[in-house]
């Protein structure tokens, strides 16, 4: 099919031998110099991207590639947030490059600008970030990044005047915002550069106060700590691990007491909030899917005083709201989504009937151990998300009372396609469930070119929800896309991430074979026809399986992939993946990593899968000297025709956001898969 493409020249890049050594690895690195932003290196990277362009331009699938999705409607992932009786919103006026948040006091509108990124840009593109109302809907929490770098920026604005109520901070990368009950002032976590850039602390900012510089008095037990304010009013969290997360202290916000320990020293996770004088909770203690209990707040540490409400089971709790004296729960049910309300004795009030047979979230990602996946609305409602594969996600309410559920947003874009349901056995015998989605008159007896698309990292649930554009822009032209549930991913509880972690990363992509041979065995693909795809840890997944076994794959795209896993502790933000991968100079988990990284796997003499490795310029999570590395790498090993490609998009940060980078994201995506694996859209 690529007979117009010409052949291709790679840009070399000199071999120049460094003796490295992490833990117990010690090996000779010859494109150390890659890691570094010198203009040798950066020339090698404009002239990789210059190759891809052209091969992406004389590709005979780009016609088809950009038709394709520019019939997919621009869909984002995120709704119309409610407080005090108010709507935000984030959109892109047409003709306008940069984002605005708008507020109405309904869905229907009329809405009004209340910050606007064209007009605060003086060069750099600004990208809006956090979203966050104040109770009573007067203020906002905001924060952007600039020219796609991580989250920057953080201000408080009064909705109604324009007034900054806040307009600094002494720390970086602000997160987790949460208000006061009185909207006077919220606490967030971040990072002080002049303490660690490692650890984040918990700070409590008064509003019409100076910006504060000290964080909360508490022991810091984890990188990662953040607060919550309670349910009733009065009390406050911190929070720690936003992997495993319990609340360590407790404080009396109202009373203005100190902060004292809750449940601090557990393992175990707790999520949940608090009714009266009794902590409600979700937890994986006794239960490896989780159960519901009801803790005191006098006697969080004496087992004999809790109350189990729920019991454990097969599916896997999530998110639990406290609404009205109720307790909503969202549960997966074999990965798809239930919604339930229960009395504080834990009798079922009844289940809430969903719009369909997918997942209560905007996207295909639900990362309940940080973020709701519902949402408080008016008094005695519940606002929820749905979507699924063929779906995009429309917004809806129910009300506690009577459990009628109504949308507020219709769904913009619905495929004709359908999702059935399959599971291979990987290597160790474990069950590896995995979800085929299809236009309805493919017939799947006949093998047809075929996506992967996986994560298996940081416990992030990959879920039956909606998958970006360009995915059912594949699915709409007849390709095959595959959802494979990874371990390390949390879709299947706690016990799947901690199977796909550390010293058994390993299993993460022996999934990915599993599913890879049940495929072809069940006759829907072929190994000529068989791609696969991710992005961030999902990028990694991809490359290390295009590396490991490049017999069984045609073709991968990996998006924002860091795959020098051993190097990546010289970036700050790049050590966080050590809660999942380990710490690269560890001495045992050194040799784990070292056996499936990427860049540290490849073997002369090899014809490789083709490879489009897509990275952001301006990525702080995946910097792009990663894909530089191991483009050079597989580039002077490959003994094959496949094209190994090298994609460094301007002005990008970890993942394209911006509505024509998105657009050009998706239609590189398509033409590489259409070309490669033979489909005929």
């Amino acid at each position: 099919m690529n007979s117009r493409i010409p052949s291709l020249d790679y840009p070399t890049a000199a071999a120049r031998p460094v003796p490295v050594t992490h833990g117990r690895v010690s090996y000779i690195d010859n494109y150390q110099w890659l890691e570094e932003g010198t203009p040798e290196s950066l020339d090698f990277q404009a002239r990789q991207n210059r190759l891809a362009l052209d091969w992406m331009a004389n590709s005979p699938a780009r016609g088809a590639a950009e038709a394709l999705i520019d019939t997919m409607p621009g869909v984002g992932t995120e709704l119309p947030r409610y407080s005090g009786g108010r709507w935000f919103r984030k959109r892109v006026p047409q003709g306008q490059p940069m984002e605005v948040i708008e507020v109405a006091e309904a869905l229907n509108g009329p809405w009004r600008v209340v910050v606007d990124f064209n007009a605060m840009s003086t060069g750099e593109e600004l990208l809006a970030d956090t979203l966050v109302p104040s109770p009573d809907g007067r203020k906002l929490a905001f924060g952007w990044g600039v020219g796609g770098r991580e989250l920057a920026e953080f201000r408080v604005i009064d909705v109604d005047s324009g007034q900054m109520l806040l307009e600094s901070m002494r720390q970086v990368r602000p997160i987790f915002p949460s208000w006061f009950p009185d909207s006077s002032g919220l606490y967030y976590a971040a990072w002080d550069p002049a303490i660690s850039l490692f650890q984040s602390g918990v700070y409590r900012q008064v509003l019409g106060e100076a910006p504060v510089s000290q964080p909360e008095d508490c022991e810091i037990s984890h990188s990662m700590m953040w607060a919550k304010v309670a349910a009733d009013g009065r009390h406050a969290f911190i929070i720690a691990d936003h992997l495993n997360p319990r609340p360590e202290y407790i404080r009396d916000d109202a009373a203005g007491g100190a902060w004292r320990p809750f449940l601090k020293g557990e393992t175990a996770l707790f999520r949940g909030d608090i009714i009266g004088d009794r902590y409600y909770a979700v937890t994986d203690e006794g239960a490896k899917c989780g159960r519901l209990v009801s803790i005191p707040l006098a006697t969080p540490t004496d087992r004999s005083s809790w109350k189990e409400l729920v019991p454990g089971s097969e599916n896997v709790l999530g998110t639990l709201l406290v609404v009205d004296g109720h307790l909503v729960l969202v549960d997966l049910v074999d990965t798809y989504s239930r919604l339930r309300v229960f009395d504080t004795e834990g009798g079922l009030k009844g289940e809430v009937k969903l719009p369909g047979h997918g997942s209560i979230s905007t996207m295909h990602f639900v990362l309940f151990n940080m973020l709701d996946m519902i949402w408080r609305g008016e008094r005695g409602e519940v606002l929820f998300p749905f979507s699924s594969p063929v779906q995009s996600s429309g917004l809806y309410k129910v009300s506690i009372d009577d459990l009628k559920v109504s949308e507020l947003i219709r769904p913009a874009v619905r495929i004709d396609a359908t999702l059935s349901d399959h599971a291979a056995t990987s290597t160790d015998g474990a069950r590896v469930p995995y979800r085929v989605i299809a236009r309805n008159d493919v017939d799947l007896s006949k093998p047809q070119p075929t996506v992967i698309y996986g994560y298996g990292g940081f416990a992030a649930a990959l879920v039956p929800g909606w998958a970006d554009a360009h995915y059912a822009a594949w699915v709409q032209a007849g390709g095959v896309l595959v959802f494979a549930h990874l371990r390390g991913g949390g879709e299947l509880g706690p016990d799947m991430w901690h199977q796909g972690r550390l010293q058994h990363k390993q299993n993460t992509f022996n999934d990915v074979y599993a599913i890879a041979e049940d495929l072809i065995a069940r006759g829907i693909t072929t190994r000529s026809q068989l791609g696969v795809t991710g992005g961030s840890f999902g990028g990694l997944m991809t490359t290390v399986v295009v590396v490991q076994r490049p017999d069984l794959f045609r073709a991968g795209v990996a998006h924002a992939a860091a795959p020098d896993v051993l190097a990546r502790g010289r970036d700050p933000i790049g050590l966080a993946a050590s809660l999942d991968c380990g710490h690269p100079d560890d001495p045992e988990l050194s040799e784990a990593q070292a056996a499936y990284s990427p860049y540290h796997n490849v073997k002369d003499g090899t014809a490789y899968p083709a490879l489009l490795l897509d990275s952001g310029e301006k990525d702080d999570r995946c910097p792009p000297w990663h894909v530089r590395k191991l483009a050079a790498r597989m580039q002077a090993a490959n003994t094959g025709a496949n094209p190994l490609l090298l994609r460094v998009r301007e002005g990008s940060g970890h993942g394209e956001r911006r509505p024509a980078g998105k657009r050009a994201e998706g239609a590189d995506f398509l033409t590489f898969f259409i070309d490669q694996l033979g489909l005929k859209a």
